[in-house]
């Protein structure tokens, strides 16, 4: 039987389709993707978008190291560009998430570890481990969805405290920007981290002294003021 012209200008150009996205460079797909407006750079990318690799890369100021990218094909049905990244690396441990770059963007389902270089301004703040974290914001850079939770390892002594074992708590939406409302394993340590999706946050941190003289002493030449919940010390800046 004698099959149609028609059909196999159809399947070629099916099959011409096919060929051109499954080669995608992923240099050009990031782009596509919103991964800058996303904060996401690298020093190198290589590969296509079903089996990419961005060396060294940065999500703002957080590295994230080498870490591999494909294009959910799911996503793309739908009209929605989303980014699945994963980092397999015995010295930084794992890291997997995904990046969207349609509205709302953001990330989603982060799970790993990721250093947080000079801290959050003079809150000496060391490592950030996320536990299923969500954060998307619409096109003004406001929170529309936020959740999992998140810990910030504080690895420097602040007035003699030991903060090692880190601050954890959940993530939410709370007056257009992301917070974080963490506490210690004590309770007498608080960090309440809030930003928005231009990179944009505010950090404050409080200190229960439990009626401690020399604790207080050593919290306010630190630059910490008395208020609320003990004493705190109040940071902002741009990731």
């Amino acid at each position: 039987m004698r099959v149609p012209r028609g059909r196999w200008i159809a399947a070629g150009l099916v099959l011409a389709l096919s060929l051109i996205v499954a080669t995608f460079p992923m240099r050009l797909a990031l782009g596509w993707s919103g991964a800058g407006d996303a904060g996401i750079t690298a020093r190198a990318v290589h590969g296509s978008v079903w089996s990419g690799e961005l060396a060294d890369a940065r999500l703002g100021v957080l590295p994230l190291g080498t870490v591999h990218a494909s294009l959910s094909p799911l996503a793309l049905l739908t009209g929605r560009v989303e980014l699945i990244f994963a980092r397999a690396d015995e010295r930084l441990g794992a890291l997997t998430g995904r990046l969207h770059g349609s509205h709302p963007r953001g990330v989603s389902d982060v799970q790993g570890a990721t250093m947080l270089i000079g801290g959050l301004g003079v809150i000496p703040l060391d490592t950030l481990r996320f536990e299923g974290a969500t954060a998307r914001f619409n096109g003004a850079g406001k929170c529309v969805e936020a959740g999992g939770r998140l810990q910030l390892v504080i690895a420097a002594p602040i007035a003699g405290l030991d903060l090692s074992r880190g601050l954890s708590g959940p993530l939410s939406c709370v007056g257009g920007r992301v917070q974080a409302a963490l506490a210690s394993q004590s309770g007498m340590e608080r960090l309440t981290l809030a930003f928005d999706g231009k990179g944009a946050y505010r950090a404050r941190l409080a200190i229960n002294v439990d009626r401690d003289p020399a604790m207080a002493a050593a919290l306010a030449a630190m630059g910490f003021k008395a208020g609320t919940g003990g004493f705190v010390l109040t940071t902002t800046g741009r990731f």
